[in-house]
């Protein structure tokens, strides 16, 4: 009898996923029940060390895109909010210890992430994107092109950007930025001719240096930012999926999003 091969790969998929659904469950946190939906107070963990999506004002508090975000979900569940300040560190743990409800903080959906906790609907598309010096833009006529470089790339240490700085531009000399805000100096003094983050990092970074930064507009890599829940909390990570489907179908979200990265790529 001739076997049947959509039947077969069929019967992989489905054992791969039992495999992989098996596995998941070790690794969560199966005594932390779901939280009921009819919360008092929407436990936010934040870190406020990504701005414009989450920073802290002239006073301390919590502000940003993030913070707009806390308040709005909180007004749409019908209960209380309160917002966690938290060590970037610190986030996964915290919600998987149960301390907080959600982690509201700029974060890019990630394989192992996903692993470890329970993404909603991303609500923005952040590519990874070069900057340059003003009027350098023109030099780089495509993404293959700031990735085939043969030239110096800045990247900050033990970020994404790193790991694909070097996986896919493998001509470039890597150059490590020890502070952020160095970058447009950085640049000016040709200590790298390029330098790679998230758009939404480089767009603040060109906000507090105009005229000094030219983004080159090709996205290098797709990414997806999104919240996270516990994930034994299906609870709530469908209340918030439904709150970004009605932001969505009303523009409430367009409107927070063009409030603080008006620049983004749509």
């Amino acid at each position: 009898m001739k076997s049947n091969p959509v039947r077969f790969f069929a019967a992989i998929a489905a054992a791969l996923l039992a495999l992989a659904v098996a596995g998941c469950a070790t690794c969560r946190h199966e005594t932390e029940s779901a939280r009921p939906l009819d919360l008092k107070v929407l436990r936010v963990g934040f870190a406020a060390n990504y701005p414009p999506i989450c920073m802290d004002d002239a006073d301390g508090k919590p502000a940003g895109l993030e913070a707009e975000f806390a308040a709005a979900l909180a007004d749409e569940l019908g209960c209380g909010l309160e917002i966690v300040p938290l060590d970037f560190g610190d986030l996964f743990q915290t919600l998987l210890d149960g301390k907080v409800d959600i982690l509201m903080s700029g974060l890019t959906v990630t394989p192992a992430r996903a692993y470890r906790v329970r993404f909603c609907k991303p609500y923005l598309s952040n590519p990874l994107v070069a900057v340059t010096r003003a009027g350098w833009a023109r030099s780089y006529a495509s993404a293959s092109h700031v990735l085939s470089t043969s030239t110096s790339v800045g990247i900050l240490p033990h970020t994404y950007a790193e790991t694909f700085v070097r996986r896919h531009c493998p001509r470039a000399r890597t150059v490590f930025v020890s502070d952020y805000d160095t970058v447009p100096k950085d640049l000016e003094l040709n200590h790298y001719s390029v330098y790679i983050d998230d758009l939404a990092a480089i767009l603040d970074l060109a906000a507090k240096h105009p005229g000094t930064l030219e983004v080159i507009p090709y996205p290098l890599q797709q990414q997806d930012i999104a919240w996270a829940v516990h994930p034994n909390n299906p609870s709530l990570l469908s209340a918030a999926n439904a709150a970004l489907d009605k932001w969505k179908a009303n523009r409430r979200l367009d409107a927070m999003l063009d409030r603080w990265l008006p620049e983004r790529f749509h």
